[in-house]
């Protein structure tokens, strides 16, 4: 148990360096938390507000904290929150984030200082800035290529990206959809438009700061089956901006419950044997999640039963939850009974 001073400002970083030793093995990991922090803040100030409401809806469904707001809070303020999600729109119910405004000072100023932002909007890359708007676009590693139509869908993700394998339908406002395409250091495309080819979707990793943009709303994608979901896209999002939940800030007081977790063979090449025991029986809604390096859930074990005080187990081939073969590399294991948390890292190998 870690707990900060009462007098610690809200958004304060602490950096944490765990050192794990067993034998002859140690690793070592390094980490931040924020002091006082919400995972995400969803800016909403589109007058079709539906897409920012189901991204604050699918952000707790994954158990994130935040909330959801129409006014921007000033930079002093928006430090608390470790992400920013920004809906603006599509016209002709869009906001145009104006190039003097406060809130675009806001946000760059917000960006400069390590900050992770999502932003959304029909027009917010290449018209809105001819029209008085801030042009974002080399803070996102955006090139503004031209103001589009409305031909948008279906939205394809990208191999070797975060978005890999990924492909909806697109249900929603469909007007005047700007095409853009990766233009700075570190930025990526995450979504092409499926008949036209044209880039909707960029992701930057400007080393201090990470973004994504696009020119459809997240919201509006539809649902189908495997990794296309809204829900593992948002999750995806996150893990991307380096927020996950395998290791994250608690608050208040937490009784502790003794957790036992062990994954058998370790490395494995071809099935895992993960074993786990809880000696609390008022702990008995168990899940199993393992996450790849780079954060993202790969395979969920739910609705887990156990016998309190008695070993139990699950195995796992090295599968996705659509049975789809995993790559080799690290992985981690992380036990959940109730608020408690368990975290094993394992090495698949082929």
């Amino acid at each position: 148990m870690i707990q900060a001073a009462s007098a610690t400002p809200n958004g304060h970083l602490a950096a944490f360096r765990l050192i794990a030793q067993e034998t002859g093995f140690v690793d070592t990991f390094d980490f931040t938390l924020t002091v006082g922090s919400l995972h995400y803040l969803v800016w909403n100030p589109d007058l079709t507000p539906s897409s920012g409401q189901a991204i604050d809806s699918l952000l707790r469904s994954l158990n994130y904290n935040g909330v959801i707001t129409t006014t921007l809070p000033t930079r002093g303020a928006l430090e608390i929150y470790r992400a920013v999600f920004v809906c603006a729109g599509i016209y002709p119910n869009n906001l145009v984030i104006a190039s003097n405004s406060a809130e675009a000072a806001t946000l760059v100023d917000y960006a400069n200082s390590g900050g992770r932002i999502y932003m959304e909007g029909g027009d917010v890359w290449y018209y809105d800035p001819l029209v008085g708007g801030y042009d974002f676009s080399s803070l996102f590693g955006i090139n503004a290529v031209t103001d589009g139509s409305g031909d948008l869908g279906p939205v394809a993700g990208q191999a070797g990206v975060f978005t890999n394998q990924m492909d909806f339908a697109y249900a929603g406002e469909n007007n005047y959809m700007d095409h853009i395409s990766p233009g700075g250091t570190g930025a990526f495309r995450i979504f092409k438009d499926g008949d036209s080819l044209w880039d909707c979707g960029v992701a930057r990793d400007a080393g201090t700061y990470k973004t994504v943009g696009t020119s459809f709303e997240l919201g509006s994608l539809v649902d189908a089956s495997g990794v296309s979901t809204r829900r593992a896209l948002v999750d995806s999002i996150m893990k991307f901006f380096g927020i996950s939940l395998v290791a994250s800030e608690e608050t208040g007081t937490r009784g502790v419950v003794p957790l036992s977790l062990k994954a058998i063979p370790n490395p494995f090449a071809t099935k895992l044997d993960i074993r786990w025991q809880i000696t609390d029986n008022g702990k008995k809604n168990i899940t199993i999640k393992i996450y790849d390096a780079s954060g993202r859930c790969v395979k969920n074990f739910s609705n887990l039963t156990t016998d309190i005080g008695h070993q139990s187990s699950v195995i796992w081939r090295g599968e996705d939850a659509a049975g789809r073969a995993v790559p080799a590399g690290i992985y981690f294991i992380r036990l959940q009974a109730g608020e408690q948390r368990q975290v094993e890292k394992i090495v698949f190998i082929r």
